[in-house]
């Protein structure tokens, strides 16, 4: 194995920053390069990073915030910064398993012709107590497989799972952008695995932790945004379905994307004030039972 396999944090909270870099230099697969870029955070970043000295770091500060009007934008500023022939990131509150780039760079030699990889991930609380496990997946699968068990809810993704052929990564122009970064993920990995799939380990390799600190965890009447990014996904997920040559998955996707579309409805609605929720049922043309079960959920 002489990969060389780039892992960037963007970094802007500090409560778990410090073990999400010790778990990427502590990687057992010793040909890494460590990206760590500070996106102008007002919390003390460069005194974490300076309790590091390991020559395979490489520690870069924005000139303003980014992320926090463009989540995407930060990560493809990482991508980026990429030398590697592999790009994995890395979030600043999780943390990987010391074999997770071994295991998945065994993976890319074993599928040389495919350009996503992805582990096995639990779920951690705060304190690294496990909450859950996400489900497993087949070794190799399409793309469009993927897409169909995601919307299923057979499928559950972190961003910090996967490893990324980089120059197909930045051929593609990096992560797919959405308002708030919301499904940017999903979609991107849809894009990435396109041509030639998706494999993954069985391996418990990554965790995610759910901190209250999580963009998605965070409550803010962010709902108008969330249901511009629902209806760019839907419509970036539409084409795709579109060029699907297998006739019955394609009926398969059409089917379960409309599922997956009104659970991200219902969770938007159920989330924002009620006069937000209205005023997105009328522009949106919601339906009056999505509407009312939203708010149902809202008590």
């Amino acid at each position: 194995m002489d990969h060389l396999v780039t892992i960037a944090i963007p970094a802007y909270k500090v409560t778990y920053l410090k073990q999400a870099v010790e778990s990427a230099v502590r990687q057992t697969y010793r040909d890494i390069d460590v990206v760590v870029v500070n996106d102008h955070s007002p919390y003390d970043v460069d005194h974490v990073m300076d309790s590091f000295n390991d020559v395979r770091i490489r520690y870069y500060t924005n000139d303003k915030n980014i992320g926090g009007t463009d989540l995407v934008a930060q990560w493809n500023k990482c991508l980026s910064y990429a030398q590697g022939e592999f790009f994995c990131l890395l979030c600043d509150d999780d943390v990987y398993h010391p074999d997770f780039v071994k295991e998945l760079v065994a993976l890319s030699e074993r599928y040389p012709t495919v350009d996503v990889f992805r582990a096995r991930t639990k779920e951690i609380d705060i304190k690294g107590n496990i909450n859950d496990v996400f489900p497993s997946s087949p070794e190799y699968e399409t793309a469009y497989d993927y897409m169909w068990q995601k919307w299923k809810g057979v499928r559950r993704q972190t961003v910090s799972e996967f490893m990324i052929r980089t120059q197909h990564a930045k051929q593609l122009g990096g992560y797919y952008s959405l308002p708030r970064g919301w499904g940017s993920d999903s979609l991107s990995v849809f894009l990435f695995g396109m041509k030639n799939g998706i494999v993954s380990s069985t391996s418990i390799l990554t965790c995610f932790r759910v901190s209250g600190e999580n963009i998605s965890s965070v409550f803010t009447d962010d709902a108008e945004e969330k249901m511009m990014a629902a209806e760019r996904y839907r419509e970036k997920s539409l084409e795709l379905i579109r060029n699907c040559e297998d006739e019955e998955m394609r009926f398969l996707l059409f089917k379960y994307e409309k599922t997956d579309y009104m659970a991200r409805v219902r969770y938007i609605l159920s989330r924002s004030t009620f006069w937000t929720s209205l005023k997105i049922k009328h522009r949106y043309k919601i339906g009056l039972g999505v509407f009312l079960k939203a708010c149902w959920y809202k008590l």
